[in-house]
C-alpha cells in the first residue's frame, strides 16, 4: 500500500477516533523496526508504562523480551493531575530525555502516543505549530521514523490536528464503524509525500498478531486454469453439469430454508474425501456434531471421513464478528489444514453491505489462488420475494449457481433444482426434482403438463400413467405381432402348398410332354411301317405288268 513502508527521518501521523487502533499500529510498527535492528522509544502521554507493557504483551510479538533487553524504552510523559501550568512550555526537554534513553545515537523508531493530550494544553495555534516544527526537526536530525498518534476532533477550526496533518509527510487514517450492526475497521493512507501509495480504504482486523490488512494479492493474468472435472457425489447432477465442477471453481447452492443446501454441500465434502483429497467444512448455523448426525439420515457418512483425518469440520457460531474477521478466521483455517475442497454453510451470514461483499470476494480470490474448489450455501434474500437474489450478491461472483426451490402441489411440498449458471459448461436448463431418502440423494425428471411442472405424487401418478400407456402399447404391439406371425405362417403354408402344386403341375406337364412324344414316335413308327408295307404290296403288280 505504501510502496515500501514508513518514511525514515520524517513524521508519520496516525489519526482516528477512540478505539480505532492507533496505539496498536504504532506498537506493532515499532516492534518490527526493533526486530530489523536498532532501538526504539515509546513515549506515552495517556498510559502508564505498566499499561503499555501489558498492551505489548497481549500480542504475539515477544515485545516483552525486547523491553527486558533494553531495546525498547517506555517513557511516561503523562502530566500529573496536580500540576499547575504557568507560562509557556516546550517539548525540548522531552526530546532530550528520549535521546538519552537509548544506547544508540539514533533510535530506529520513536513513537509519541497521544501527543494531542500534551499539545491541547497550548491554547495558541502558533505555539502548537512551533512545537510540531521542533518535533519535525528532531525527526530529521535523528534519521528516525517518528510515529505520532492523535485523536481527531471533527468540527474544530484551526486545531493543531490540522497543523499536524499538514506538516506530517505520511498520514494514516484509521476508522472504526458499523454496518448493519457489525463492526468494521478500515485504513487509508491519506497522504504520503513522494510515494505512489494506494488511495482506497482497505479493511483490517485485530488479531493476536496485531493489525492485519485484509487484502488478497490479485491473481496473475496468465495463471493456470484447470480443466479437470470433480464429481459432486450425485451422478445425475454431474451429468447436468457436463461432468461436475471444474477444479478450483466456486459454486453456490441457494434456496429457502429446508431446500437441502447443507445436505448437498455435505455430499460434496463426502465425495471429495472419497476421492482421497482433504476437505474443510465451515458451518455457521450448526455444530459439526449436529451436521454429522443430520446428514447421516440421508445416507451421508461424514463421521468416518472425520475419523480418517481427511475431513475437518469447524463451527463458527460467533455472529458478532464482522465480515473481515470471519474471512480472516476462515483463511487461517485454510492455511492450517491446507484443504483441496471447502464448504461454507451458509455464506449468507455476510450481508449485502459493501464491506461484506468485498470480504466474500477476497475469500473467493484466496480459494482460486490456492486452487481450492469452494462450495457455498446461501439463503435467499428475504426482500427478493419469489426471485433468486442472494444476500451479499455472492451469486454474481461464483462460477456455478445451483438454485433450490419448493413447489407445492396436491398438498405436497417438493424440492426443485435448477442450474442457473455454470461458466464454461453446456449445462442443463431443465428443472429437476431433488429426492432425499435414507439411501441418499437422487434427482428425477419432472413432467410438464399444460404449462405446469409436476413433482411428487403428481409426478408419480404421471409416471404410472406413462407406464400403463407403455404397457398398453406393448400389449397392442404384441397382439399385432402375433396376428402378423399367424398371417405369415398361413402365407408360408399356402406358399408351400402352392409350391408343391406348382411342382406337381410341372411334373404332370413333363409327363404329358413325354407321353405326347412317345405317342408321336409310335405314330411315326406306325406310319413308317405302313409305308414299307404298302411298298411291298405294289412291287409284284408292277413286275406282272412288265411281263
Amino acid at each position: 500500500m505504501s510502496g515500501g513502508g514508513l518514511p525514515r527521518g520524517r513524521i508519520t501521523a496516525v489519526t482516528g477516533g477512540a478505539g480505532a487502533g492507533k496505539t496498536v499500529f504504532s506498537m506493532q510498527s515499532m516492534t518490527n523496526f526493533v526486530k530489523n535492528g536498532g532501538d526504539a522509544v515509546f513515549v506515552s502521554f495517556e498510559q502508564s508504562p505498566r499499561s503499555v507493557l501489558e498492551a505489548l504483551s497481549t500480542f504475539a510479538w515477544d515485545a516483552g523480551a525486547l523491553v527486558d533487553e533494553g531495546r525498547i524504552q517506555i517513557i511516561d510523559a503523562r502530566l500529573r493531575s496536580d500540576i499547575v501550568l504557568s507560562g509557556v512550555f516546550d517539548i525540548g526537554g522531552l526530546l532530550a530525555s528520549i535521546t538519552g534513553a537509548v544506547s544508540s545515537s539514533s533510535p530506529a523508531c520513536v513513537v509519541f502516543d497521544g501527543i494531542d493530550a500534551l499539545l491541547t494544553l497550548l491554547d495558541q495555534p502558533s505555539l502548537q505549530r512551533a512545537e510540531l516544527l521542533r518535533l519535525q526537526e528532531y525527526a530529521e536530525s535523528l534519521s528516525s521514523t517518528v510515529i505520532v498518534t492523535l485523536k481527531l476532533r471533527p468540527g474544530s477550526a484551526d486545531s493543531f490536528e490540522d497543523i499536524a496533518l499538514y506538516m506530517a509527510d505520511c498520514v494514516l487514517e484509521l476508522e472504526r464503524g458499523t454496518e448493519e450492526g457489525l463492526a468494521t475497521r478500515n485504513l487509508r493512507i491519506q497522504k504520503y509525500r513522494s510515494s505512489a501509495h494506494a488511495q482506497s480504504r482497505v479493511p483490517f482486523i485485530m488479531s493476536d498478531h496485531g493489525i492485519e490488512i485484509a487484502t488478497i494479492a490479485p491473481l496473475p493474468g496468465h495463471g493456470d486454469v484447470s480443466h479437470e472435472r470433480l464429481l459432486t457425489g450425485i451422478p445425475r447432477l454431474d451429468a447436468m453439469l457436463g461432468g461436475g465442477f471444474f477444479r478450483g471453481s466456486s459454486s453456490l447452492f441457494s434456496g429457502a430454508p429446508g431446500t437441502a443446501k447443507t445436505t448437498l454441500g455435505s455430499m460434496f465434502l463426502h465425495a471429495a474425501c472419497e476421492a482421497g483429497e482433504p476437505a474443510l467444512g465451515i458451518f455457521f448455523d450448526e455444530s459439526p456434531a449436529e451436521i454429522i448426525r443430520n446428514v447421516a439420515s440421508v445416507g451421508i457418512d461424514l463421521s468416518s471421513q472425520v475419523a480418517s483425518g481427511r475431513l475437518i469440520l469447524h463451527g463458527m457460531v460467533d455472529r458478532t464478528a464482522g465480515p473481515d474477521e470471519l474471512v480472516h478466521e476462515i483463511a487461517e483455517k485454510i492455511r492450517l489444514h491446507r484443504p483441496r475442497h471447502l464448504l461454507i454453510d451458509p455464506v449468507s451470514i455476510f450481508t449485502n453491505a459493501p464491506s461484506a461483499q468485498n470480504a466474500v470476494r477476497r475469500l473467493i480470490q484466496l480459494c482460486k489462488r490456492e486452487a481450492i474448489t469452494v462450495v457455498m450455501t446461501s439463503l435467499l434474500d428475504r426482500l427478493a420475494g419469489e426471485g433468486e437474489a442472494t444476500r451479499s450478491y455472492v451469486s454474481t461472483l461464483c462460477d456455478n449457481w445451483i438454485h433450490l426451490s419448493y413447489l407445492i402441489q396436491a398438498g405436497e411440498r417438493n424440492r426443485g433444482l435448477t442450474i442457473v449458471k455454470s461458466r464454461g459448461t453446456a449445462h442443463s436448463n431443465q428443472v429437476a426434482e431433488l429426492l432425499l431418502d435414507d439411501t441418499g440423494i437422487s434427482i428425477a425428471d419432472v413432467y410438464a403438463e399444460d404449462g405446469a411442472v409436476l413433482m411428487g405424487s403428481l409426478r408419480w401418478q404421471k409416471e404410472r400413467l406413462n407406464e400403463q400407456a407403455l404397457q398398453k402399447e406393448r400389449s397392442e404391439s404384441d397382439r399385432v405381432e402375433r396376428e402378423m406371425l399367424r398371417s405369415i405362417e398361413e402365407l408360408e403354408l399356402r406358399q408351400s402348398s402352392m409350391t408343391q402344386e406348382l411342382f406337381d403341375r410341372r411334373q404332370d406337364l413333363v409327363r404329358l410332354r413325354e407321353q405326347a412324344r412317345e405317342v408321336q414316335q409310335i405314330e411315326e413308327a406306325r406310319r413308317g411301317a405302313m409305308l414299307r408295307r404298302r411298298g411291298g404290296e405294289t412291287a409284284p403288280d408292277r413286275k406282272q405288268g412288265a411281263d
